[in-house]
């Protein structure tokens, strides 16, 4: 950015105090058209911080009075700022795009396109190609906090290991909310993606984070604790077993992946495949686990970062046919 200077704060106050009286006033395409008007004068003078600071304040008071459109061009307009002048992923430009974006609607056009925008700016001009993973966690958490649990999950996903932890609590809560009869199909949906994405830390501490919940309010759900023994004689932990065979699942395969047990990994998939394989989607989770921890299976896949959660915004499947309960894998 060339310069940032804003030419005298208090003309800058002075500007957005009336164009944000006009558009209290209902004058919304006019207060529309002086918003970019200002903005164009501020960036002929090189005064980025300025126009950054108007379409910020436009935006956010347009969403005030519903005018979603007009909030949607100048957050826009703003994001093409950041862009043309490489503006950097840290605090300040983060916290910005996140004060629009707590005042969208969500479930709009509008809503969508700017945080896909958001996203993919933070992945030009981060550390991370996914995205910024504090951006992540943060549109992660309102989706959580306003009961949007699909949208939620992708951004879990890449977001930071707070994330992991939110998306274990609301796992939790999803999982009683009658969707699926299994509670452990929502623990699976978080695990087994973590792990394809080779994001051991993330798996380990969402699978932490809803067996506490599950131990806290619904004790009768965990089974019986065993001691694990490994064929090569390496301490191993005692594991708790559940009534789920999913949560069991997902245990399992947090010891193996850490152990490097390729042949403990394909009797585990073997033996749990009627547990997983109603669904297409850890199904193929499970694919992507065997060949990036243990090079099993297709050599040939799709890019991880492009297309590992595409299913993440499917529902929770119907319920599988009754069957017997899995038993336990004895892992010798």
């Amino acid at each position: 950015m060339a310069t940032t200077g804003t030419g005298g704060g208090g003309g800058v106050a002075k500007v957005l105090d009336k164009l944000a009286a006009s558009v209290q006033d209902g004058n919304y395409y006019e207060a529309h058209q002086m918003y970019h008007s200002v903005c164009q004068r501020y960036l002929k003078q090189k005064k980025y911080a300025s126009a950054l600071e108007l379409l910020h304040q436009g935006s956010k008071n347009m969403l005030q009075y519903n005018q979603i459109g007009s909030a949607a061009d100048l957050a826009q307009r703003m994001l093409d700022l950041y862009e043309s002048e490489s503006l950097p992923v840290d605090a300040t430009n983060r916290s910005r795009l996140l004060d629009v974006f707590q005042s969208f609607p969500l479930r709009t056009e509008q809503c969508d396109n700017y945080v896909r925008a958001c996203i993919k700016w933070s992945g030009k001009h981060g550390n991370c190609p996914t995205g910024d993973q504090a951006m992540h966690h943060a549109i992660g958490s309102r989706y959580y906090k306003e009961r949007q649990y699909y949208d939620a999950e992708y951004h879990f996903a890449y977001g930071t290991l707070d994330s992991a932890r939110a998306w274990a609590h609301m796992a939790w809560e999803w999982s009683g909310e009658g969707y699926f009869p299994d509670r452990g199909y929502f623990l699976a949906r978080i695990v087994l993606p973590y792990l394809a994405l080779k994001k051991l830390s993330h798996a380990t501490a969402s699978f932490d984070t809803f067996v506490n919940d599950l131990s806290q309010n619904d004790p009768s759900l965990r089974g019986t604790t065993l001691p694990f023994s490994s064929a090569d004689g390496s301490p191993s932990p005692d594991l708790a077993f559940y009534a789920s065979s999913l949560i069991n699942l997902c245990q399992l395969l947090l010891v193996v992946v850490q152990r490097d047990a390729t042949t403990q990994f394909s009797t585990l998939k073997s033996h749990y495949r009627d547990v997983y394989a109603f669904d297409g989607y850890l199904n193929e989770m499970m694919d992507r686990i065997a060949v990036v921890w243990f090079d099993l299976g297709p050599k040939k896949m799709m890019n991880p970062l492009e297309d590992i959660m595409k299913s993440l915004f499917a529902g929770a499947p119907s319920a599988p046919a009754p069957r017997q309960q899995a038993q336990i894998l004895e892992m010798d």
